[in-house]
């Protein structure tokens, strides 16, 4: 029982490690995306009979590029058949064909900067401690008991940018401390006389959002171009003959072609042959290559030849 319970204990630590290297394999081979062109060659293709069919270029890119143009030259022999074109028509015959993309590459490149940004310190209407530094203190004291002072003072915490001026009265209060509102909202209170140019502690209750600064690392990517690059490759590319069809229209208003000789009528439904007496007479409105494909169209022989 114990050699038992060990082997499937190790049949299924086995089977775990083998599908976590399948996993670990099939991830990293999908996080990796290789940057290529590939160019195909054009396969062979058949042009309908006396037409013409069209190419176009196969590329194909993948990774870190942008294909810029993909385009075709065709030679036929010595002649030179179409030039940078996106597509060409071709007849039957045989090629060279030259398939060029042009394209380009990137790289990413980070780059992290400090970016100052502002956020509330402190809320309107609430409190804050500061420290204030008058730069005006006039107090008013009637038989000897202190009234108020009028203050000019500017007040400073780590809560908040800058310096925030303070133009009040502060009254003083039964508890020993003065309070005072500006013309700006705010309210100071304090439990310290002010004095110019002596610091003094005190509550700020500010009349509107107070800011402070803080920053933070900022990091963008962008893609750094190369120059542009080619690619080409040249084939041979054979366009087959498509085979003659059994019927067509007429070269002009009298005559049928040379390998389509027959000449039917469709209003009557009757077919003439090269030699017949009406021969040259009917004005084909169809021309077929052999009197069984004009029967088999539904078309009969002319009676009187």
């Amino acid at each position: 029982m114990r050699f038992l319970r060990s082997l499937v204990a190790a049949t299924v630590v086995g089977g775990l490690l083998l599908s976590g290297s399948a996993v670990v394999a099939t991830t990293a081979s999908a996080a990796t995306t290789p940057t290529k062109v590939t160019i195909t060659k054009i396969a062979s293709k058949t042009a309908p009979y006396g037409g013409k069919v069209t190419i176009k270029p196969r590329v194909k890119a993948s990774g870190k590029v942008s294909l810029k143009s993909k385009r075709l030259t065709v030679k036929h022999g010595t002649t030179t058949v179409a030039k940078n074109k996106t597509s060409v028509k071709l007849k039957a015959g045989t090629y060279k064909v030259t398939t060029k993309a042009t394209y380009k590459t990137y790289t990413l490149k980070t780059t992290t900067r400090t970016v100052t940004k502002k956020k509330v310190g402190v809320a309107f209407g609430t409190d804050v401690a500061v420290t204030c530094v008058p730069s005006k203190a006039a107090p008013y004291a009637y038989d000897g008991e202190l009234y108020w002072v009028d203050v000019t003072a500017t007040c400073t915490s780590t809560r908040f940018d800058g310096a925030r001026k303070e133009s009040m009265t502060l009254y003083a209060e039964d508890d020993g401390t003065f309070w005072g509102f500006g013309d700006n909202l705010d309210e100071l209170t304090t439990s310290a006389t002010p004095k110019v140019g002596t610091s003094f502690r005190a509550t700020l209750n500010p009349g509107d959002d107070l800011m402070k600064s803080y920053q933070v690392k900022q990091t963008t990517t962008t893609k750094v171009w190369s120059k542009l690059k080619a690619k080409s490759l040249t084939q041979t590319l054979v366009i087959k003959q498509g085979k003659r069809p059994n019927h067509t229209a007429p070269i002009n208003e009298w005559d049928c072609p040379s390998w389509a000789p027959i000449k039917g009528n469709a209003d009557s439904g009757i077919y003439h042959v090269p030699g017949g007496r009406w021969y040259d007479a009917t004005k084909p409105e169809i021309c077929f290559t052999t009197t069984a494909a004009a029967r088999a169209a539904g078309y009969r022989a002319s009676k009187n030849g």
